[in-house]
């Protein structure tokens, strides 16, 4: 059958494309898919091309949608309908690509003013003052477009039907200019009051608009929202919300407390608590502490610890300043990057694609042992370095940081001369009045470099240095000499990373799932509730006779009579020691929950098992009395613990492996479930070879990303930069799932964990464990592309640290929420610029359970407080394709301390039956947490990251204590 396709593409290509456009809201993505039709099409020369071209294009929209994600829940063609239905979808855009070639048709003038009008939502006026026309001529054109249309479109259905083709395609297309900027078929919600009208196309203006989600179409005035608050088109005035703001044309101030979002270039000022985002910069400034992003141009000023602009033409102010291009501007900060060489920059480091970094590892007479890394330019350079023992102070350890400023000369290709002056900072562990704990010292440095080859050299160094006093009494001054080696750093800035996927993402098809996946047998599914009751009680038998007739504990000499009363007297708050009670507990209570997790019981039916096995061991298992904080952390804690050890676990096993990979598997999953190793040796499943249903986890439908880190920690005493302790560290990280994803929405459906374990013998071997488990969630998609996850989640939150060795008897921090639930909001925004994934993550919970160090209480083996109270966590996401990743989290706790003991006679009174959570008052826990993670290879990061600790003890009968102090971080990452 011949076709003649040019025919079929003249009349069919504009009614296809509309009809790609109802389902994936971008032009440019719907004329690629309509062209890849017909290519089929004329490949095919199929009977009735009409049907075969629509059928096609729907497909093909479904598999785009399915690659893009646009959705995240699985795209069936059912879920695709929209606004209306398939068939309705095909007439409308036919009646739509009618009405485009009528416009088409109308005089330039007449259609730009109508298109204004009618597809964009502007005024009269707006047009007016657009155009430089008066608003009579824009309601004359206006009034003359319909007229003209209604000609066009005439036909022998009479002017009634005319009218009604021309209302409901005008709503079409109103709707289709929303849908081109959102996947979404549903309305922004909007709980406020407002003042304001209803347009004739059902948006909303609003002059006032004022409640907890404050949601408009249109703002000439002030939108205040309790949580957010959002202008979809055209927003002149105010913009507040607590949380997030976000407009789609600024010509104002957006105020917030996370992040202020401009669709389209600012006009006007965004201030936030962490970050703005503009698609470009007019005319404004942005102003926030974390992050300032413009896609696009920037006209104006950014003021932030990080500015990013793709095409600089203002001022960056902050810590960090990125601009792709540099044609007219100022960047002024500490770390400045462009990637082309006629920048004009102000900073102790500047680097374009021409910039030269070398690595220098050095000895000399003034700081012993030195690292540093220089940064060279066309004629000068920057040297930014850390030294350890400081000349003079040798007897403890000292240390300096400095910052050297110079120029160089090329002799050769390998031979260079240079000079420089910096300023170093000192601290030192000296006590004694003669010699301060800080200095400062003035230096200058002639130097001379010689290259070995393109990565390599070497150099010498003499110079003169005045160290003196903060307040300028003279220390000591000098000859300076140096040595040592240069190692360069290849400087990508000038190319694309290619992006990477983590490698457990390539999981296997799910294709016949049924017969991949263990949880596709109901046989495996069956729950077993007596063999469950049977195996927690035979744990806590098992752990009593081992500490009654292996450890000889006098607290497991249990009697009847010791059975008796502690039925009778009931429940304290008992006094063992921090990690005893708040994760030893919640790591026993574990071992309950999965003892009925292993024998097929779902989530909320092994929940009573971590409360029976905890109640049987408080009640029977120990003659000391029942405590009532055990129970607590045992059985919640317990909970998380066990639910994310059980879904970890089900990602090593494998029940077609065979040989030593069987054994590593079965070993490394029973080390982290315990109590499903015990089920799979009862059951046989340990070493049973299965050609089916041999998996455990589908990556598929829950991905996971795992992130191991390795490094050295510097954990500060009392606050001194250089009066701590040094150690090295391993970190676990695991994201369980995508939060975006309506059909996983069981409970810890979603989590992320993070564990770091010290690897000193003067600290607590498990330094940090935090967990968060989505109970329950709800999926919202608001316009613009921006993704929202409200849910119920469980925290499990356990920091531990002891003093610094050789220095002051301050324990640095001790936190811990060890039975906490409350809501939660995710905030994801559309990729813009360079910044791939951008997330907001707000928490508020109740804590049943926490504690914090004491600076009085002290009692057996307890010198921390419990009690109760609630916690506030923000978290900002900032992923990079090519430079990686940025994390801030901002953690507050308040835990009160209702119970005390300081009225009572503690000479009579028995220590295990004294029954006080601690010193009666509060604790205002506040913990700081920047990280960044920069791309060195594929899946490899170099990882720096910080901590601020800040306390505030209230005592009820004692003095305030506040306490701050800090860690540092410096390793390596790989993904997985």
């Amino acid at each position: 059958m011949q076709l003649d396709i040019k025919d079929l593409f003249a009349r069919h290509y504009r009614p296809l494309c509309l009809y790609a456009l109802h389902y994936v809201g971008a032009d440019d993505a719907a004329e690629d898919i309509v062209q890849e039709c017909f290519v089929s099409l004329w490949q095919h020369a199929p009977r009735n091309p009409r049907s075969f071209l629509y059928t096609a294009v729907r497909n093909r929209c479904i598999d785009h949608l399915r690659r893009a994600r646009l959705d995240t829940v699985d795209v069936a063609p059912h879920d695709l309908e929209g606004f209306i239905s398939d068939d309705e979808a095909r007439c409308r855009s036919e009646r739509e690509a009618q009405l485009w070639e009528a416009i088409d048709r109308l005089p330039e003038r007449c259609r730009q003013v109508f298109l204004m009008s009618k597809r964009d939502g502007m005024r009269y006026k707006e047009i007016a003052a657009e155009l430089n026309i008066s608003e009579r001529t824009v309601e004359h054109q206006v009034a003359k477009a319909m007229q003209k249309l209604n000609r066009l479109l005439r036909s022998d259905a009479g002017m009634v039907v005319r009218r009604l083709v021309l209302l409901m395609t005008f709503m079409t297309l109103s709707l289709l200019a929303l849908r081109a900027q959102t996947t979404t078929a549903l309305r922004s919600m909007n709980v406020a009051v407002g003042v304001g009208h209803d347009n004739a196309d059902s948006t909303r203006t609003r002059a006032v608009n004022v409640g907890i989600f404050a949601n408009t179409d249109t703002l000439r005035g002030a939108n205040i929202g309790l949580i957010s608050a959002g202008t979809h088109r055209l927003m002149q005035g105010f913009q507040s919300a607590l949380l997030i703001n976000s407009a789609n044309r600024v010509q104002g101030m957006q105020l917030s407390g996370l992040t202020n979002l401009s669709r389209k270039p600012l006009e006007g000022l965004q201030l936030a608590g962490l970050t703005n985002i503009a698609m470009g910069v007019k005319r404004g400034v942005q102003l926030s502490v974390a992050a300032n992003v413009s896609a696009g141009f920037m006209r104006g000023v950014q003021v932030s610890a990080y500015n990013f602009t793709e095409q600089l033409n203002g001022s960056q102010i902050g810590l960090i300043n990125v601009a792709l291009r540099h044609p007219r501007g100022w960047q002024v900060g500490v770390l400045n990057v462009s990637r082309d060489t006629t920048a004009h920059k102000l900073g102790l480091v500047n680097i374009n694609p021409n910039t030269r970094i070398d690595f220098m590892a050095f000895a000399g007479t003034t700081s012993k042992f030195n690292f540093a890394v220089r940064y060279r330019n066309r004629s000068g350079y920057s040297i930014l370095g850390v030294g350890t023992h400081y000349m003079g102070l040798d007897n403890k350890f000292s240390g300096a940081l400095y910052y050297r400023l110079g120029r160089y000369v090329n002799l050769s290709p390998r031979w260079s001369v240079s000079g420089d002056v910096g300023y170093y900072h000192v601290e030192t562990f000296e006590e004694e009045s003669s010699k301060p704990e800080r200095l400062y010292s003035l230096q200058a440095h002639f130097n001379l470099d010689y290259r070995f080859c393109r990565a390599a050299g070497a150099f010498v160094s003499v110079g003169y240095g005045d160290t003196r006093h903060y307040g300028g009494k003279e220390y000591r001054h000098g000859l300076i000499l140096q040595g040592g080696l240069t190692f360069n750093y290849n400087n990508h800035l000038a190319q694309r990373r290619p992006s990477t996927r983590p490698l457990l993402r390539l999981q296997r098809d799910t294709t016949g799932m049924g017969s991949l996946y263990r949880f596709a047998d109901p046989d495996y599914l069956e729950p077993h509730p007596w063999p469950a009751a049977l195996q927690a009680t035979t744990l806590n038998l098992l752990v009593h006779g081992f500490d009654r007739f292996v450890m000889k504990a006098d607290f497991a000499k249990v009697t009847l009579e010791s059975i008796a009363r502690n039925w009778r007297h009931g429940f304290v708050w008992d006094n063992d020691q921090f990690s005893t009670n708040l994760f030893a507990h919640p790591y026993h209570g574990n071992l309950y929950f999965n003892s009925a997790r292993s024998r097929g019981l779902n989530f909320w039916q092994s929940v009573p098992y971590a409360l029976g096995g905890s109640l049987m061991w408080e009640m029977l298992g120990e003659i000391e009395p029942p405590a009532i904080n055990d129970v607590m952390a045992t059985t919640v804690g317990g909970i998380c613990l066990g639910e994310i050890s059980h879904r970890m676990s089900a990602l090593v096993l494998n029940d077609r492996s065979r040989g030593f990979r069987r054994f590593v598997r079965e070993f490394l999953a029973t080390v982290i479930n315990p109590m499903q190793g015990v089920t799979r040796l009862m059951n046989g499943d340990a070493w049973r070879v299965r050609q089916s249903n041999y998996l455990y986890h589908d990556h598929n439908a829950i991905p996971v990303d795992f992130t191991l880190a390795f490094g050295h920690r510097y954990l500060a005493d009392n606050g001194g930069l250089f009066r701590g302790e040094h150690n090295p560290y391993l970190s676990f990280f695991v994201e369980y799932g995508d939060v975006f994803k309506s059909s996983t929405n069981r409970p810890y459906d979603y989590f992320t964990g993070h564990v770091t374990f010290s690897l000193s013998p003067n600290q607590p071997f498990i330094n940090g464990i935090h967990l968060l488990g989505r109970l329950w969630g709800r999926y919202f998609e608001p316009r613009n592309g921006n993704q929202m996850e409200f849910g119920l989640f469980q925290h499990f939150n356990y920091y531990d640290t002891k003093p610094v060795k050789d220095g002051t008897s301050l324990t640095p921090y001790r936190i811990s929420e060890a039975a906490s639930v409350g809501p939660g909001v995710i905030y994801r925004f559309p990729q813009v610029a360079n910044v791939s994934r951008l997330e907001q993550r707000v928490f508020i919970s109740g804590i049943l359970l926490g504690g914090t160090k004491s600076d009085y209480y002290s009692f057996i083996d307890r010198d921390y407080n419990m009690g109760s109270g609630y916690s506030v966590k923000m978290n900002t996401l900032m992923e990079f394709p090519r430079m990686g990743r940025f994390v801030f989290n901002f953690e507050y706790y308040r835990v009160f301390t209702w119970k005390g003991y300081e009225q009572r006679d503690l000479t009579t009174v028995d220590p295990l039956y004294l029954n006080a959570q601690g010193d009666r008052g509060y604790a205002g826990l506040l913990v700081l947490n920047p990280a960044f993670n920069i791309n060195l290879a594929r899946g490899l990061q170099l990882e720096v990251g910080g901590a601020f600790f800040g306390r505030k003890t209230h005592y009820r009968y004692y003095h305030d204590v506040r306490a701050r102090t800090f860690e540092v971080k410096l390793g390596l990452s790989y993904q997985l």
